[in-house]
């Protein structure tokens, strides 16, 4: 069954795009760290290898989680869809699980210093909070579905 919407305004797109190109960068680096090599691995720091070598799988899996249900929750903003707020949803809550472990839990603080640890997982909860919030306040303004 289809919910009216209204016609979203010309910047709803431009936003929409820029996620769908975010979260495709994420899909990028995502398939760059599971073909890791041995010549990508020798060019780490001995810390950034330590990390790299202790991360268990289920870390792995739950970066998988976040990139492609955000990849999901982008293409939900451009087809104004009602999934898109529980695809990015997923997405945060995944992040927050991954950087959480991987800042605490392995202690990558401390291993890499808070200037090499902080700043990207803060770029990308940040991206993610405003991207959800974005798409709440769509469904609110009627641009995607109910």
């Amino acid at each position: 069954m289809e919910s009216s919407t209204a016609k979203p305004p010309a910047w709803y797109w431009v936003v929409s795009a820029l996620a769908l190109l975010w979260m495709l960068f994420g899909v990028l680096a995502w398939f760059a760290d599971l073909m890791m090599d041995e010549s990508a691995l020798a060019q780490m720091s001995d810390a950034q290898r330590h990390l790299y070598a202790s991360r268990p799988q289920w870390v792995f899996v739950v970066y998988a989680i976040a990139i492609f249900s955000g990849l999901i929750g982008a293409i939900g903003l451009l087809l104004r869809k009602s999934w898109t707020i529980p695809a990015l949803a997923v997405s945060l809550v995944a992040v927050v699980v991954q950087f959480g472990y991987t800042l605490l839990g392995m202690d990558a603080v401390r291993v890499l210093g808070a200037g090499a640890a902080l700043p990207f997982p803060i770029v990308i909860f940040a991206i993610g909070a405003l991207l959800l919030w974005f798409a709440t306040r769509s469904r609110k303004s009627g641009w995607i579905q109910a």
